[in-house]
């Protein structure tokens, strides 16, 4: 009896069936590969890239740790008088009318044009350790600014009243009321 190649194979539906269930069992064992070994690997991969970026992250803040600790020890060191803001030193009763020279000194110095300084005498009534000043300057935004700086450098400025800017012909004009400390 001769071998024959000659076999014809006859797709069944229990075939169908089986490649059916191996098509499927294939995918199943695929999908279960992926869980199990690719991605705890790409996981893995994201979480030594968080742990190197910590490393740097500590690295860093343990070089700066004796530079804000030496910050730290300045600032506990620190009075409580030497937070607060600096107290007026009042000029001489008699020397009050300076105060209209210093303003425009200080102006001209940065670049302002005072155009009116003046002293309001009457003003003392409201508050008789101060006399207020006002006046109006012209020139740039920055000079303003400047000027705004150097008031606040003033050692016998007591407070700001009043600030006020206005466009006039392209410059800016400002206003300002203040108070002069006054001492004996």
């Amino acid at each position: 009896m001769p071998l024959s190649l000659k076999t014809e194979l006859k797709l069944t539906p229990q075939m169908r069936q089986l490649g059916l269930r191996v098509g499927v069992g294939v995918l199943l064992l695929a999908a279960a590969a992926y869980l199990l070994a690719v991605q705890p690997y790409v996981e893995g991969r994201r979480l030594d890239r968080e742990v190197a970026e910590q490393k740097a992250r500590l690295e860093r803040q343990q070089k700066l740790a004796p530079i804000l600790a030496g910050l730290g020890a300045e600032a506990h060191n620190a009075t409580v008088e030497a937070l607060l803001p600096l107290k007026a030193e009042p000029i001489a009763r008699a020397e009050a009318y300076l105060v209209t020279e210093q303003l425009g000194h200080m102006a001209r110095a940065v670049g302002l044009e005072p155009l009116d300084v003046s002293l309001d005498a009457s003003s003392m009534a409201q508050d008789p350790g101060s006399i207020q000043a006002q006046g109006v300057f012209s020139g740039e935004l920055a000079q303003a600014r400047a000027f705004l700086v150097e008031l606040g450098r003033m050692a016998s400025l007591s407070r700001v009243e009043k600030v006020e800017l206005r466009a006039v012909d392209g410059r800016i004009e400002m206003f300002v009321q203040l108070r002069v400390a006054l001492g004996a």
